[in-house]
């Protein structure tokens, strides 16, 4: 369902910003999709057998902080790199 939702937002992105239409999405990619999903509900439902409610609370928390750091390091590497190529600013 996350994999289903990520891929519907960037072709939704990719068919906003491009001039012309994109195809649709083939349907051997919607059942991998569909299939990768499942998998990961089982796995999740299997650790959430062994290691609790408030454990799997803790887990969700950490990989929202992992990922927010991460998006937070691109953004300021990117940001680093435009203003380098800025001449006048003397960056290096």
């Amino acid at each position: 369902m996350i994999i289903t939702a990520a891929l519907n937002v960037i072709y939704g992105l990719l068919s906003v910003l491009l001039v012309f239409n994109l195809p649709q999405l083939p349907e051997s990619i919607l059942t991998l999709a569909t299939t990768a999903t499942g998998y990961m509900v089982s796995g999740l439902g299997i650790l959430h057998t062994f290691i609790g409610n408030t454990a799997m609370g803790v887990i969700a928390l950490c990989f929202q902080l992992v990922i927010a750091f991460n998006v937070a390091y691109f953004l300021y590497s990117f940001v680093v790199w435009v203003l380098k190529k800025v001449p006048f600013l003397g960056i290096e």
